[in-house]
Order: structure tokens, then C-alpha cells, then sequence
């Protein structure tokens, strides 16, 4: 997906113990979606497996994004954004909805031209009052604006034509603006509560549409009425559950899935091999994963700590282990992503790697104030031991073999690390919220340039007091420089002014370390060419190949039945 809710999943510490269940569960699976509601006899229907979530509620509202239903994925297929921002090449955005947009001069107003002749799928026309509608609901519920757009009103002038305003100039916002799910008017102006909406028949203007579903899985038919002409050329999207990567994996490697999103351990043996000719992957880097400390706890607000935390880290040996080196490691002290934004690394940066020092982080933690005992843990002036409790998803088996790497590498400068782990949903809550100690955290909602890194990460008024839902900034970094250079880059599009903006974002970065460079999450994408042609890989990245997100439309509509 880019499936970021701060932290990225797979790995394989729990293969062994998981084998018999998994088993039972792909077959419980595989029997609740079964080829009786696929479909026509010889119609081409692809099995999708986005994020691994357990048993699903029928709720397809499109702005709980990380609710199970969106990071399974078919959200995304159903409903529909203005138009799709690339996550691989900074600046580029390909048409949807939107046939074309511009701002006013003062970036204050964003003009919206739209598609003629798009449907909902119940029949009913799509107009500008759907998008004035659906922005100025995000507006007055902003528990449902995950990207944090600083809406003014919305209108709609004429059938094609709708206006969004906002009280700063928004330039910078123009990729989550398009991202934007448009939902129908007449469906939703009658939601007394849209924040809790289920949806549970959802009506989109997507290229598929619900046919049937149940708790494991659902199928998305083909929209007869799409307005794109001859699209989409395959016939359903049929999203199976799978309760971790392990079930996943297996399904892949048996050849059930024929798209899906995970971490595979040992690709290569358990998944290309079994298919050299059909079974591909391409899982480009697209978003910063930080370690990200909460900074409202005291321990964690000195930055001689968070520096020593850093150099005690080695992040080659980290992802070699649990990420098998298919996520990278971020080395750079920017915490910018390599390559789409190296360009945009100052001069003096450029050069510099982070590397493993225990020498100079335990000078830091003395520095600091700690001192470390005979038994090797550092206590500080108050008596106490310094502790670090790391919390993820119990699914995410490859962040767990991360942390227990991690343990002892921070034992080295006498920090006591514990691994917290729990369901996927009270893990995001818990994130969310502020109740955690430590946990990988990135920019939820995507990294679309170096801009939306730093703003979804760091932005103090993007985040919210600790008990109350951030959708970004959960470390609850407060700084007013930060914030003066993310809203001077957001007010202006001359590339002088943002780019110096992006240089005092770096050298808080480096100097203040609000957050640790870790590793850099990738779009994970497997698929196979069996029964479709048409998917995006590195010769070819008109999108990432993932299925859940915005861009999943654009690979959907582009996929075509193999040639007999």
C-alpha cells in the first residue's frame, strides 16, 4: 500500500509456530471465496491480498484509512480520487477525476475541472456538487481529513467546474488534494454521523463494484457503466483475508493470490522460483520509516539521548536480517528517501551517512546525564534505569525480528528495550492516540515529495495532545522553526524559496534528531502474469504496483487478459 499507519509489516520469527494455523485458515479462505460468486464461466477475476487484517467488518467508507477494508485494498477500486500523485516521481500527477486543476496566484484557491459523463454506479450523475460536497464535508468533521487539508468551503460552479478555498496559501497540498476520495451527495448528505459511517453498500464511480462479501473476503465486479471507454478489460477483483503474511505467503507460493502486498521471506526460493515466467515483484521505495520516540515523555526530549539512540543503531545489519535487504536502509541524517529525493539533499548532507558508533553514543548518554552500572544499563540522575519499550502489530513479523536486533544493539549503551506487541487495530490506535513509547512511525498518508515527508512527520499543527487522534506527527514533535519552514515552503511555489525551506527542515533533522532514520518503507507488490498483462514494474512505473491506495485504480484499469 503504501500502507502506512507508522509502521510497515511481514517477517518470519513466527513462521514456524504459525504453519498449522495458517493452513487452516487459507482453506476456511479460500472455500468463503470460492469460484460460486466469481463470475461468469472463463471470466478473468484476480485474487488480491493487500495488508494482513483477520476477519472483516462491512464498512467501506473510504476515509478510515486504516481501517481493515482499506488496507485490504478494494476501497480504493471502488471509489475514486481527483487525480493520482506519484509516489516515485516527485512532481507528476496523472488525470482522474479531475481533467485538470489550477491555484490562484496567492495559492488560496484551487480550481477543479472535471470528467462529463462520469456515473455513480447506482445510475446517478457525478458533478462538481459531489466534490463541493465532499471536500466541505471533510471540512466540518475533521477526524475524517487524514491528510489534513486546511479547507475553507468548497462549491460547485456549473455541472464541471468546482472550487476549493482555503484560509493559507495551499500549494504544497496539491497531492492530497487530489488523493482525495470524492463520495456521492446523495448518499452521504443524509450520514448524520459520515465519521462513523459504515457504507456498507458503497456507491463509487470506481471501475469495479461490490457484488458479494463476508467476513473473509468480498468480490468486486466489473462497473458496466465505467467512464472510462473499454475499461477496465478484466472482469472482478475478488479480496481474500488473510490473518498474517504467513498465510498470505503461503497462498502466494501455492499460487492463489495473483496480487497482493507483503513482506515474503526468502522471495526468491519461496515465490519467483516456484514460477520463473509468471511470478514477478516490484516493490520500489516510496516513504521514510523512523524509529519515533514519544516526545512527550521526558526521557526522550533531550537530544543527546535521540543522538545517541541513532549512533548505537546499525541500520545495514537491521534490514539485512529482517527485511532480507528488500526495504533499504535510510541512511542519510536528512531521513529523506533515495533516490526521488536525493536531489533535494543539501550540498552539505549529501555526503554523510549515518553509521553505528557505540564509542560516541555512550559519550552522548553520559553527557546526557546516565551512567551505566555493573550490569550493564544506564540509570539516570534520578535513580532510575533508562528503558525503551518498542511497540508493534503482532503481524508485523519482520518489525519483530527488527526490535530483537535492535535490543541488543541498544544494550550497548546500556539501554533496556522491551517488545510490546498487539493486534493491528489497537496498534494503530495506540499510535494514533499517543500511548506508546517508541514504535516505527512515517508519513501515514504518503511522501509525495520532501515536503510531505517532513509535514506528515514532524508538523506540530498537524498533531493533536496525547489521548487524542494525530494522523500525523505521533511522536508530537513541537517546534516553532519546524513549522515556520513547512508553511514557507507551502506558501510559495519558486523552487529557491522551497528549497531553502527544505534546508532548515534538514538541519533540524541532523542537528536535533526529532525522529531516527531507519529504513525506507517500499510499495510491496507481488504479482503474476498467468491470466493479466499490463502491470507496472521498474521499465515501466507508471504507477507502484501495489493494490491498496490511489494509484491501485490506475494499475487496475491498465491490466488486460493474457493472449491466448
Amino acid at each position: 500500500m503504501t500502507r502506512r499507519f507508522g509502521a510497515p509489516r511481514r517477517s518470519r520469527t513466527l513462521v514456524r509456530t504459525l504453519v498449522g494455523v495458517t493452513a487452516l485458515a487459507l482453506t476456511a479462505t479460500t472455500a468463503a471465496c470460492s469460484d460460486e460468486s466469481s463470475g461468469a464461466s472463463g471470466s478473468t477475476i484476480l485474487n488480491v491480498a493487500g495488508a494482513p487484517t483477520g476477519p472483516l467488518q462491512r464498512n467501506f467508507n473510504p476515509f478510515l484509512t486504516t481501517g481493515p477494508m482499506n488496507l485490504i485494498g478494494g476501497v480504493s477500486i471502488i471509489n475514486e480520487p481527483l487525480f493520482i500523485p506519484s509516489a516515485i516521481d516527485v512532481g507528476k500527477t496523472t488525470p482522474w477525476l479531475a481533467k485538470s486543476w489550477r491555484f490562484s496566484a496567492d495559492g488560496r484557491e484551487l480550481t477543479l475541472d472535471l470528467q462529463s459523463g462520469v456515473k455513480w454506479t447506482d445510475g446517478r450523475p457525478f458533478t462538481a456538487e459531489d466534490v463541493a460536497f465532499t471536500f466541505t464535508m471533510l471540512q466540518k468533521n475533521p477526524a475524517m481529513n487524514v491528510y489534513g487539508l486546511p479547507i475553507a468551503s468548497a462549491r460547485a460552479e456549473g455541472p464541471d467546474k468546482a472550487v476549493v478555498t482555503f484560509p493559507v496559501p495551499s500549494f504544497a497540498q496539491e497531492a492530497f488534494l487530489g488523493a482525495t476520495y470524492i463520495v456521492p451527495k446523495h448518499v452521504w448528505e443524509a450520514v448524520p454521523d459520515p465519521a462513523s459511517f459504515t457504507n456498507e453498500n458503497p456507491v463509487g464511480t470506481g471501475p469495479f463494484m461490490l457484488d458479494t462479501w463476508s467476513p473473509q473476503g468480498y468480490l468486486l465486479k466489473r462497473n458496466p457503466n465505467y467512464w472510462q471507454p473499454g475499461k477496465p478489460r478484466i472482469d472482478g477483483l475478488r479480496y481474500v483475508v488473510h490473518n498474517s503474511n504467513v498465510s498470505a505467503n503461503l497462498a502466494l507460493a501455492q499460487g492463489q493470490l495473483d496480487w497482493a502486498a507483503n513482506f515474503v521471506n526468502n522471495i526468491e526460493k519461496e515465490y519467483l522460483d516456484k514460477d520463473r515466467a509468471n511470478n514477478k515483484h516490484w516493490s520500489p521505495p516510496i516513504a521514510p520509516t523512523y524509529l519515533g520516540m514519544n516526545l512527550t515523555k521526558p526521557q526522550y526530549r533531550n537530544a543527546d539521548v535521540r543522538r545517541a539512540i541513532s549512533l548505537a543503531l546499525d541500520r545495514e545489519k537491521l534490514v539485512e536480517v529482517a527485511e532480507q535487504n528488500q526495504q533499504p536502509a535510510n541512511t542519510t541524517p536528512t531521513g529523506l528517501v533515495f533516490p526521488q529525493h536525493e536531489r533535494f539533499v543539501a550540498a552539505k548532507y549529501k555526503d554523510q551517512k549515518l553509521r553505528q558508533d557505540i564509542p560516541a553514543a555512550k559519550a552522548l548518554m553520559e553527557k546526557a546525564g546516565y551512567r551505566i552500572g555493573g550490569d550493564g544499563y544506564a540509570v539516570g540522575p534520578d535513580g532510575r534505569r533508562f528503558t525503551m519499550t518498542l511497540l508493534t502489530s503482532s503481524g508485523f513479523t519482520d518489525i519483530i525480528t527488527m526490535y530483537q536486533l535492535m535490543t541488543d544493539q541498544l544494550k550497548q549503551i546500556g539501554i533496556e528495550v522491551n517488545i510490546e506487541t498487539k493486534a493491528t487495530g489497537e496498534f494503530i490506535a495506540n499510535q494514533f492516540t499517543g500511548n506508546f513509547d517508541a514504535s516505527t512511525v512515517g508519513p501515514l498518508t504518503g511522501s509525495y515529495s520532501p515536503f510531505h515527508a517532513y509535514e506528515r512527520t514532524l508538523a506540530g499543527y498537524l498533531t493533536q495532545d496525547v489521548g487524542k487522534p494525530a494522523f500525523a506527527n505521533q511522536v508530537r514533535w513541537k517546534d516553532a522553526k519546524t513549522d515556520q519552514l513547512l508553511q514557507q515552503y507551502a506558501a510559495s511555489q519558486d523552487p529557491a524559496v522551497r528549497q531553502a525551506a527544505l534546508e532548515g527542515l534538514q538541519d533540524i533533522m541532523v542537528e536535533q534528531v526529532p525522529v531516527i532514520p531507519l529504513f525506507n518503507f517500499v510499495s510491496w507488490a507481488q504479482y503474476n502474469t498467468r491470466k493479466v498483462v499490463g502491470w507496472p514494474d521498474a521499465g515501466n512505473p507508471y504507477a507502484t504496483a501495489t493494490p491498496v491506495g490511489p494509484g491501485s485504480v490506475l494499475v487496475a484499469t491498465s491490466l488486460e487478459p493474457k493472449a491466448e
